[in-house]
């Protein structure tokens, strides 16, 4: 049995280096070198099983695509960003539960990391649990907290589901859309065990990119295609066990939700009003996240006001 990493990567030898370094024996690694910045120095090492080369960059969710494709005869698969890590015991974890349970996709949990790697939280699932289809996306329906990293997939189930959306996503939602694809349509164990480090930066492109029309029309695409999955996938008493209109207005809102809170951290009063102006009332969203977007606009409309 192969349990493989796949690791799309632009750019970032040192980054990848420590990722790497990481990534416990056992596992087998597959490369997608976009731009070929770094397929020379993979070649002396000898843990990499396969790289795949770009010499013109290619758009990023076409390389993560990349990097799948580049794992041959693997049987599960997690696709990891070249800036994360792996715990030293990952690999002993992992291939328990593969080897012991029949799933599709396997839900352990992660630390979130900072630039420094300070750890500046975790997700992690309560219990173990495995849940048949549509049941696992419960967990995730509103968001999703698993991070690529700490998710495995059964690969025959990822070749026949899709990989990550790259004609219609371009700056978000191709790693959240297949997530919630997958949680859908698969046979779904939540593993109570943190395996996995996912790095978060300060003034990354989902910071800079977060406050814009495109960002959130991106999302509505993404929530669109898993209510219509889901409409076309399953019977009638079985697709509605989820709230179509909560699920896409509530995950729009936490989207403008955390924009607003960017552009409000940047004092950028006048363009919170412009923000919410250009963009729907996500009116089926929860009384919360509503409360908590008008927030946002009483608070900048104040500062405004008195000059802040």
């Amino acid at each position: 049995m192969k349990v493989g990493i796949a690791i799309p990567t632009y750019n970032r030898k040192e980054l990848l280096n420590g990722l790497l370094d990481s990534i416990p024996d056992g596992f087998h690694i597959y490369v997608s070198d976009n731009g070929n910045f770094v397929t020379d120095f993979l070649k002396n090492n000898h843990r990499v099983n396969n790289i795949v080369t770009h010499n013109v960059v290619i758009p990023m969710f076409s390389n993560w695509n990349a990097s799948i494709e580049a794992a041959h005869g693997c049987d599960y698969i997690a696709i990891t960003s070249d800036d994360d890590t792996y715990e030293k015991n990952a690999y002993a974890v992992v291939s328990k539960y593969v080897s012991e349970y029949d799933a599709d996709v396997f839900i352990f949990g992660h630390k979130y990391i900072n630039g420094d790697s300070a750890v500046l939280g975790s997700y992690c699932p309560k219990r173990l649990e495995l849940h048949a289809s549509p049941n696992g996306l419960a967990e995730h329906f509103l968001g999703v907290d698993a991070r690529m990293p700490s998710i495995f997939l059964k690969k025959t189930f990822l070749d026949e589901i899709g990989y990550f959306d790259d004609q219609t996503f371009t700056i978000t939602a191709a790693d959240s859309e297949l997530i919630q694809r997958a949680l859908l349509l698969g046979k779904v164990l939540y593993v109570p065990e943190v395996i996995a480090s996912y790095r978060v930066w300060e003034g990354s492109l989902t910071n800079s990119t977060q406050a814009t029309t495109k960002w959130l029309t991106e999302v509505d695409l993404w929530t669109k295609k898993i209510a219509s999955l889901a409409v076309s996938s399953f019977s009638e008493s079985t697709k509605n066990i989820y709230d179509w209109r909560l699920y896409s207005d509530e995950i729009f809102a936490r989207n403008l939700l955390a924009g607003l809170s960017i552009l409000y951290k940047q004092k950028s009063y006048k363009e919170i009003s412009i923000h919410l102006k250009n963009n729907r009332i996500p009116q089926y969203a929860s009384i919360k996240t509503k409360i908590r977007i008008s927030k946002y606009m009483i608070l900048a409309c104040i500062k405004r006001l008195y000059g802040a």
